[in-house]
């Protein structure tokens, strides 16, 4: 694989100026609130519905072909917001948004994890992927940052054209991948193991939930790393209780995600540090960064000082690290299963999470503030974290008495 090819499609993949506008967008074509919550649960119905079967078909198709529609997928979805001046249109858009997301999701992975590994090349996963989600992160960044400026300058319709345009340039980048499936690999050249599409899912399921060990990090990963892409939705929430204003609220979002980037990029060398400092086991060297980042959005959310704002921006640095080392320990347990049905299912298993979780956060601050709610993330983060720990030592010694 030409990794460079990799890493500017993950740039201009997620460099996409309508995001951090798009809300605004529609508030000030007529969208009330309550229309607008209805668009995002559309959007998340619409992911959860196709995560699974989109997963399956990447592993019995082509994952680069998934990529390229879910690109397309996504263009349609800023192209209907041009055209639009209602509530459908918008939801439609949504609903080609959500499906993108689902076949991108688990596509891109098992693609990188099967090139690296027909090449023997697979131990560099941590390195290529984090380093993926770096341009990746990079890109949100820079979009955070000019993409009021934008819609000032050339309004909402120039930026959804820009978004067009970064959103396919993305997908010709994609078109050059190699298409590498080792799941379709082995079925050719062992008919007996030529699986249907019911059997790579039982797989898939028997994989998370029969091995204790790795649905242990997967719970980790749902529970515990997946809540910080969940309280990210409220940055602007917590930026604001600090009074800071619209413009400074833009480059907090903006060097939040700087700091995201760098945790991807080096998170290699966070697991060999913590190989040297006796953590080998990746499970443990998980739980120790999540408690860290935790520690730190523990103390940001405790002061009101805004000298300690950076606290908050280093715990999404180590948990993209976490992210990444977890990811490349899941992508090693998988064997002859499909890498992107399994993918898919521990997405699937996200997204039902993050739902559950948006209510009872929405409550919590609702009676509190949003404060409250940062410090019992936090003090939930940790608890969760060692708890889970707990449970990883007592299958790890119950499988080895068996």
């Amino acid at each position: 694989m030409n990794f460079n090819l990799y890493y500017a499609y993950k740039l201009f993949k997620d460099t996409i100026p309508i995001y951090p506008v798009y809300l605004l967008m529609f508030e000030s074509r007529g969208m009330s609130l309550t229309q607008v919550s209805y668009l995002l649960a559309i959007w998340s119905l619409a992911v959860i519905l196709f995560e699974v079967p989109t997963g399956i078909l990447a592993d019995h198709w082509s994952r680069k072909g998934m990529l390229i529609i879910g690109g397309m997928c996504k263009a349609s979805c800023y192209v209907l917001w041009f055209l639009s001046q209602g509530f459908a249109m918008f939801a439609f858009g949504f609903v080609l948004w959500g499906i993108s997301e689902a076949f991108c999701s688990g596509s891109e992975e098992a693609l990188l994890y099967d090139t690296l590994k027909l090449e023997g090349k697979e131990k560099l996963f941590d390195r290529i992927y984090g380093k993926g989600n770096f341009y990746s992160s990079i890109g949100v960044a820079l979009s955070c940052l000019v993409g009021g400026f934008l819609s000032f300058l050339i309004t909402y319709k120039g930026v959804l054209l820009l978004s067009v345009l970064f959103t396919l340039l993305s997908v010709f980048l994609v078109a050059n991948f190699r298409e590498v499936n080792c799941f379709k690999l082995i079925s050719r050249s062992e008919p007996e193991n030529n699986t249907n599409p019911l059997s790579t899912l039982l797989d898939a399921v028997s994989l998370c939930f029969k091995n204790r060990q790795l649905l242990m990090i997967i719970l980790m990963m749902v529970m515990v790393i997946g809540t910080a892409s969940i309280l990210d939705e409220y940055d602007q929430i917590i930026a604001r209780s600090y009074d800071l204003t619209l413009g400074s609220i833009g480059v907090w979002i903006c060097i939040r995600y700087l700091l995201e980037a760098f945790g991807s990029r080096f998170a290699y060398r966070i697991r060999v540090v913590m190989n040297k400092l006796g953590a080998r086991d990746t499970f443990y060297t998980v739980s120790i960064v999540c408690v860290c980042a935790s520690c730190l959005l523990l103390l940001f959310g405790i002061t009101s000082n805004i000298l300690l704002i950076p606290m908050y921006g280093l715990f999404y640095m180590l948990m993209a690290s976490a992210g990444v080392i977890f990811e490349e320990f899941v992508q090693q347990k998988i064997n002859e299963q499909g890498r992107s049905t399994v993918h898919s299912l521990i997405s699937l298993f996200s997204n039902l999470y993050a739902v559950g979780f948006f209510s009872i956060v929405a409550l919590t601050i609702s009676r509190s503030s949003i404060k409250i709610g940062i410090i019992s993330v936090a003090i939930y983060i940790i608890i969760l974290s060692l708890f889970l720990c707990l449970m990883y030592r007592i299958s790890y010694e119950k499988q080895r008495m068996y």
